[in-house]
């Protein structure tokens, strides 16, 4: 009997290995593994917030002109009072006004009365227009502006006129905004304008005026802490298989991510970063509209925008766009870190995304105080005494922020300093180029 249960227990043992064995072997035809996100696919990654179009194109200056003063403002309530007003007008079509304008032409028509101004950094498509404002017609011109003038001298009710006129191609545009509500627009702007700095307009023969302010004006000087946003998370945000990228410091204060067809480098000094993806260089001259609309979108994906960045340049023919860092309505420069972000586009994508991975955090309260700059006029009448500078090539003058790092501490100071535009480029008129005398800073 011993001998049978044995041979019984064999059997049964047997079938269950047979039995294994089988559902081994139907496992094994059946697999199919599960692709982890970070295999093949794009990290999902929020770095910052995301933007529209109307945050990015923005105007730096306002004018409002009437029949006996120029006021004008930088200071972002009246700007946004404004645009958030004509997002409510149905603009009819921009039709070609004149052709081939001179720069006293334009000149005239922003110092004429009843007239708001805005100007922007750069030639903004007209296109772009129909994704911040009501056009119930959708069709453009291929055309630019720089200059948005609002008129409300004619006597129709409800309705205004607008100018977009592009200084560079020497053209200006005209559109009629219904349903404006005329009379409650006019009071509330010229509410803001009581408020707002006198201003002078320099005239210079044969060249587009200055505008510049004509008493001192008080403006806010800031310390802040920064936060450094990880470069794990942008290494996870451009780069297609984050799993397989390598790092490698390069040299001291620079770490260097690649895989097989892209490469960034971190700056930590400059606190700065720099993609590139070779393959996707493309020398075709760019599509201005797409390379805003594809450059907003690129920044959103990762919800990139740190801070308040605004559209600042383009160059079509290298299909590069820059974006400029303000801060409280004012652009922000500096020598010790980068404060843009420049985008080149390639071939369907980003060739080269360069930018600085920190973000304005916390302001330092007993670091804030309030300084006065001189005059717009005092510093163009400053300029035009200097002997190393032709004021006939200076095509603006602002005030913005020079921002400088405190070495012992991870802190960025904002001072508010003087600039004028030449040649593309903004020059601060720093204490040191005013001869230390007590005539830019108090």
């Amino acid at each position: 009997m011993g001998l049978k249960y044995i041979e019984q227990v064999k059997s049964i043992v047997l079938l269950l290995l047979i039995l294994l064995s089988l559902t081994l072997t139907f496992s094994i035809w059946t697999y199919s593994p599960v692709i982890q996100p970070n295999e093949g696919t794009t990290i999902d990654i929020s770095i910052a917030e995301k933007k529209n179009m109307e945050d990015i194109i923005k105007p730096y200056r306002m004018l409002i002109s009437q029949e006996d003063s120029l006021k004008g403002s930088f200071d972002s309530q009246p700007i946004e009072f404004v645009l958030n007003k004509m997002k409510t007008w149905e603009i009819q079509t921009i039709e070609l006004a004149m052709n081939k304008v001179d720069t006293n032409q334009i000149n005239e028509f922003i110092k004429a009365p009843n007239r708001a101004s805005f100007f922007f950094a750069a030639d903004v498509p007209i296109e772009i227009l129909g994704n911040i404002l009501t056009f119930p017609d959708q069709h453009f011109p291929e055309a630019y502006f720089n200059r948005l003038i609002i008129d409300w001298n004619e006597d129709i009710p409800d309705s205004m006129t607008l100018y977009f006129i592009s200084t560079s191609q020497q053209k200006i545009y005209k559109a009629t905004a219904a349903k404006a509500d005329k009379l409650g627009f006019t009071e509330r702007i010229l509410e803001h304008a009581e408020k707002m700095q006198v201003y002078n307009e320099i005239v210079r023969n044969n060249k587009l005026s200055l505008y510049v302010s004509s008493i001192p004006e008080n403006i806010i000087n800031y310390t802040y802490s920064i936060k450094e946003i990880e470069s794990d998370k942008f290494k996870d945000a451009l780069f297609n298989n984050p799993s397989l990228v390598r790092s490698n410091p390069v040299v001291m204060g620079e770490q260097q991510f690649t895989d097989d067809s892209a490469l960034m480098n971190v700056n930590f000094t400059f606190k700065s970063l720099n993609y590139v993806h070779p393959a996707s260089e493309n020398e075709n001259p760019g599509n201005p509209v797409d390379l805003i609309q594809n450059s907003l979108n690129f920044v959103n994906e990762h919800n990139g925008w740190t801070d308040d960045y605004r559209y600042s340049r383009m160059n079509t023919a290298t299909r590069q766009i820059n974006y400029q860092l303000y801060f409280d309505g004012l652009p922000v420069f500096s020598k010790d870190t980068l404060t843009e972000i420049s985008q080149y586009w390639g071939i369907d994508r980003v060739y080269r995304y360069y930018r600085p991975f920190y973000t304005l955090d916390v302001p330092i309260p007993w670091e804030t105080r309030e300084v006065q700059l001189v005059s717009g006029q005092s510093i163009y009448d400053f300029l035009s005494t200097a002997t190393d500078i032709n004021v006939s090539s200076i095509d603006d003058v602002v005030i913005g922020y020079y921002l400088s790092r405190d070495d012992g501490q991870s802190l960025f100071n904002l001072e508010p300093s003087w600039y004028y535009l030449e040649s593309g480029s903004w020059v601060r008129v720093s204490p040191e180029l005013l001869g230390g005398a007590k005539f830019g800073l108090e």
